[in-house]
């Protein structure tokens, strides 16, 4: 099993922020150009990536557990800190575990990109808590993670809506504005 430190969280949410800044830059840019190609293959890159990260962030084990939370247990209390844990580095952690995810997504999804990547999101949730819950890696399952988890998605899949919004209602002078707007054939 792969251990990390406290501070390697730190670390890794630092640079996941910006990763995630980087990426929505390029996206909007790739966007506004209505280059939808690029933003798919950047897609087919980076949720694997995504996904390989999440796998090693979640499911290493957990250098110095909490006897206060046993491993293989669930926490149904939301927001509760137990023991040692900061509640705050992990609720920063847990908001921005899915928002390179939302994010992509977003960006490829045309129609109700927002609710879809938010339920989406809350469906891996939920499977990551499970996992934890029947590995033996020195971690617990906790409904706090998948609240957060599921409001970072959330947030940044409506900053990409936002976003692309803003810059749809800029170039176009109509009424009806969609986050993806189809091409017109005239």
């Amino acid at each position: 099993m792969l251990y990390f430190p406290a501070s390697t969280v730190t670390v890794l949410v630092v640079l996941g922020v910006l990763a995630c800044v980087l990426l929505l830059v390029r996206l909007l840019v790739l966007h506004r150009n209505g280059d939808r190609t690029r933003i798919r293959r950047i897609a087919r890159v980076a949720v694997p990536a995504w996904a390989i990260g999440l796998m090693v962030a979640v499911f290493s084990a957990s250098p110095q557990p909490d006897p206060s939370i046993p491993g293989g247990t669930f926490n149904w209390v939301p927001f509760l800190a137990h023991g040692e844990r900061d509640l705050g580095v992990e609720l920063a952690a847990n908001l921005g575990l899915f928002a390179p995810l939302a994010l992509v997504l977003a960006f490829c999804w045309r129609s109700r990109a927002v609710a879809k990547t938010t339920l989406l999101v809350l469906g891996l949730s939920a499977c990551v808590e499970v996992a934890q819950l029947l590995l033996d890696n020195n971690r617990a399952a906790d409904i706090t993670d998948v609240i957060t988890n599921t409001a970072g998605g959330l947030a940044a899949a409506s900053i990409c809506w936002a976003l692309t919004r803003i810059k749809a209602s800029s170039t176009r002078d109509t009424a009806e504005l969609t986050v993806f707007p189809r091409p017109s054939h005239h």
